[in-house]
C-alpha cells in the first residue's frame, strides 16, 4: 500500500456485475468492484497518456471506450502488457451473492452499491483522495452517495476526500477500472480457457482482492 504522507492520492472506481440481488438467469453471481490507485498527479498523466495513446493507436476515436465486457480480449492483453511500466496499484472486493439473502445488516442508507465501494475504499491506506467513481448522473443519489462514503472514511481517520462521478467514456482511467474488475471476474469462471490470463497480466498490480459479505 501507499504510504498515507504521499502527497496526492487518486483512486478511480468501477464494478464488474450487476448491483441486483441473485436471481436465477437474471443477475451475475458476483460483484467486483475495482480500485486503481494512482500517487503523484504526473504519474497520472503519464498514465491516462499511455492509456489514450494506445487508443489512438488502434485507430479508435477519442471516446470509443475500453470495456473488458465487449472489447476483443486480445486487445485487452495487449493493453494491459502495454501499461505495465507505469506506476499504480489495483484492488477489489468480491461479493459472492450466492451467500447473500436479502441486505439485512445494511442500515437505511446503504445500497449494496455503495456498500461495497465502502468496503474497498476502507482496504486501502488513504490520506485526503481524490476519488472518482463511473456513473450515477442524478444529483440525489450522488449526493446521498458521497456523504455515506465521507462519513464512513472519516469515522476511519479520512479527515478530508473529494468524490466525484464520471461518464466512463470520457475517462480513460475509469476504464482501467473497468478491466481490473473484468479481469478478476473472469478469474472466477474456471469454464473460461483464459480465466487467468488477465490476473496474470496485472500480478505486479493487484496488491489485494477481498471476499466480503453484508
Amino acid at each position: 500500500m501507499y504510504n498515507a504522507n504521499m502527497s496526492k492520492q487518486i483512486v478511480h472506481i468501477d464494478e464488474s456485475g450487476d448491483m441486483g440481488l441473485l436471481k436465477a438467469h437474471t443477475s451475475t453471481l458476483r460483484i467486483i468492484v475495482a480500485a486503481v490507485l494512482v500517487t503523484e498527479s504526473d504519474n497520472l498523466t503519464e498514465l491516462v497518456a499511455a492509456i489514450d495513446g494506445f487508443r489512438a493507436g488502434l485507430g479508435w476515436r477519442e471516446l470509443d471506450e475500453f470495456k473488458f465486457s465487449s472489447t476483443r480480449k486480445s486487445v485487452i492483453k495487449d493493453l494491459l502488457k502495454f501499461i505495465q511500466k507505469y506506476d499504480f496499484e489495483a484492488y477489489a472486493v468480491v461479493i459472492d451473492k450466492s451467500r447473500i439473502f436479502g441486505v439485512p445488516t445494511l442500515s437505511p442508507d446503504e445500497t449494496l452499491h455503495g456498500y461495497a465501494i465502502k468496503e474497498l475504499l476502507l482496504k486501502i491506506k488513504l490520506s485526503e483522495p481524490t476519488i472518482v467513481i463511473d456513473g450515477i448522473a442524478d444529483r440525489k443519489p450522488a449526493q446521498r452517495m458521497k456523504t455515506y462514503l465521507r462519513r464512513a472514511l472519516k469515522q476511519h481517520g479520512v479527515e478530508k476526500c473529494k468524490i466525484s462521478f464520471v461518464d466512463s467514456r470520457r475517462e480513460s482511467m475509469i476504464q482501467l477500472a473497468d478491466i481490473v474488475a473484468g479481469s478478476i471476474a473472469r478469474s472466477f469462471d474456471t469454464s473460461k480457457a483464459d480465466h487467468n490470463d488477465y490476473t496474470e497480466l496485472l500480478k505486479s498490480k493487484i496488491k489485494g482482492i477481498y471476499e466480503i459479505s453484508p
